[in-house]
């Protein structure tokens, strides 16, 4: 009987534990019940909300989701990704060599868009080089019309010319001089000339000077001569204004009838006169021709004077005038000498006494030492033709 009660004992904890269990399990299978209506009114609440969709529509949709799986077979992309990638790495390599040898070989980086100006630059050069070109051409094509229409040069008839005879000029030569410019001849009746502008300077004397002061001596006493009357009257010393001479004759015709007088700005202290031939002076040729020509009466009158020569000073315009004029030189037997000239005019100088108010440049300084002198040239003596 002792061990029957032991035994007893020991079933009662298993027997609770199995209605602990069994109450456990009743309650699980409760709540998945209850989670299983639930479910299935989920279900049903979701599928009443689904629209309604038609047979086109699902078969569109199925179409979609077609598309939208890879074609490819997922190894082969795998494959082709590390085939890519391989590439890549191998033109990494390539593009770090070649600029490793740039930096080596030193190749200079070109400037693309400096290359762009200068290319933009040498085609507008191109462009203004071509439109100066046809503008060449065309002036070409004009002078060629004009040419074409341009009649032959004539050549005019050759001028005889006789070669020069040099000759001794007579001692005290009185010289005759003529200009010839213009197609005329003038005579230069300087002596004549000079005589006049310096009556006229007296004449003019208190309005024409811009120093006017008595004479002195050593011993401090002004210088007495005798005028005309034998009077004593003191020498005055009479500075001319180069200005107020120089507007006095050009506002007047003084002068003869084929040249008139004017003064020019002074080179020196003496006063300076220039003989400028007038327009309706000198003799033409056909003047010179004439038995009633001054020209020609000039000359018998000098015909007769050992020591009279004419000189004839020719501008270049007027060889043929000079020419004409030499043939009766030579007819009437005068001795004759000439030269080509360049200025219009002839120049002359007053007597010493009439001086003007003239200030000299400065001086050149003197040459550096040891500098060779310069070398002078006498100029040819003056010869008869």
């Amino acid at each position: 009987m002792a061990r029957h009660k032991k035994h007893h004992e020991e079933e009662l904890p298993f027997v609770a534990l199995m209605d602990t269990m069994t109450n456990v399990v009743g309650v699980l299978i409760i709540v998945l019940v209850l989670i299983g209506i639930g479910l299935a009114k989920s279900v049903k609440k979701v599928l009443s909300d689904l629209p309604n969709v038609t047979a086109e529509e699902h078969a569109q949709l199925k179409k979609e989701i077609a598309d939208s799986k890879p074609k490819a077979d997922p190894a082969q992309v795998k494959l082709e990704t590390a085939r890519l990638r391989e590439l890549l790495e191998k033109a990494k390599m390539e593009l770090m060599a070649a600029e490793t040898t740039k930096e080596k070989q030193n190749i200079p980086v070109f400037d693309l868009e400096g290359l762009a100006r200068k290319i933009e630059a040498l085609k507008k050069e191109r462009d203004q080089k071509k439109a100066l070109t046809d503008d060449l051409l065309g002036q070409i094509e004009k002078m060629k019309a004009r040419l074409d229409t341009t009649p032959v040069y004539q050549a005019p008839s050759a001028t005889v010319v006789r070669l020069p005879n040099p000759r001794a000029m007579p001692e005290k030569a009185d010289i005759n001089r003529f200009l010839v410019m213009g197609g005329k001849v003038y005579y230069v009746n300087q002596e004549e000339l000079i005589k006049v502008a310096e009556r006229e300077l007296r004449t003019k004397e208190s309005t024409l000077t811009a120093i006017r002061e008595l004479v002195k001596g050593p011993d401090g006493r002004p210088q007495m001569v005798k005028d005309k009357f034998g009077r004593l009257v003191p020498v005055r010393k009479v500075v001319y204004d180069p200005k107020k001479l120089a507007a006095y004759f050009l506002d007047r015709p003084i002068g003869d009838g084929d040249l008139k007088i004017e003064v020019p700005p002074p080179n020196s202290p003496r006063v300076p006169i220039r003989l400028v031939p007038k327009s309706d002076g000198g003799e033409s040729v056909q003047q010179i021709k004439s038995l009633a020509s001054g020209f020609q009466s000039n000359l018998r009158q000098w015909k007769n004077d050992p020591k009279a020569v004419v000189w004839f000073y020719v501008f270049k315009d007027s060889i043929e005038t000079y020419l004409v004029a030499r043939e009766f030189a030579d007819a009437i037997g005068v001795p004759v000498g000439w030269e080509m000239y360049g200025n219009g005019f002839w120049q002359a100088a007053l007597a010493p006494e009439f001086v003007t108010d003239y200030t000299p440049p400065a001086p050149a300084p003197p040459p550096a030492p040891g500098t060779p002198p310069a070398m002078k040239i006498a100029p040819p003596k003056a010869m008869l033709d």
